[in-house]
């Protein structure tokens, strides 16, 4: 088909066993440096930072809940591929303090010029559709983060709706999770 785009829409990296006493003195910094605040969650990583400056997101996370104590703990990273160079200066410094740095996973997005309506889509796998708000879903929201988890929506109406850019034309987005069975060192 012509057209279509293919893109990496967002990349998740783990920076293993980084201190509490680096990560403490690190999250005061930028959430100083960015005005946010660390949140406290009970279920999958304890501690959370969100920045969004509106072209750029970085989504920190450290210590998973579930995982004994101890004074090292994994680092996540949530990015867009363009925002790594935006936050690198932070970046650099977690991998200083980190003994490695693994690939976990990304969602490869492909653009398609067609009207969500006159596209279609089905599991070859077996997996299961569902409908919410006008995006075709396969697989269940607890996979959200398994490979091969996809989503397909209206993404002309999603960026009207948030008030980012007109499109021309028509285009619909198809994402597709990319997650190695293995985590891979960068």
């Amino acid at each position: 088909m012509n057209g279509v785009t293919v893109s990496i829409d967002r990349i998740v990296i783990d920076f293993t066993d980084v201190y509490w006493d680096f990560f403490n003195e690190f999250h005061k910094r930028i959430c100083h440096y960015y005005g946010v605040r660390m949140t406290v969650g009970e279920r999958g990583f304890q501690y959370r930072i969100r920045i969004n400056t509106g072209e750029h997101f970085l989504h920190i996370s450290y210590r998973l809940v579930f995982a004994p104590k101890t004074r090292k703990n994994t680092l996540r990273i949530e990015v867009y591929p363009k925002s790594l160079v935006y936050f690198r200066h932070w970046l650099e410094q977690i991998r200083e303090y980190a003994d490695q740095v693994l690939f976990v996973r990304c969602d490869v997005a492909f653009d398609i010029p067609v009207r969500i309506s006159d596209l279609f889509t089905m599991s070859t796998k077996g997996r299961k559709l569902r409908l919410f708000k006008g995006t075709r879903y396969y697989n269940g929201k607890h996979q959200r983060q398994e490979d091969g988890y996809c989503r397909v929506y209206d993404k002309k109406r999603q960026l009207l709706e948030t008030g980012r850019q007109k499109i021309r034309g028509e285009r619909t987005r198809m994402e597709i999770v990319y997650a190695s069975k293995e985590k891979i060192s960068i």
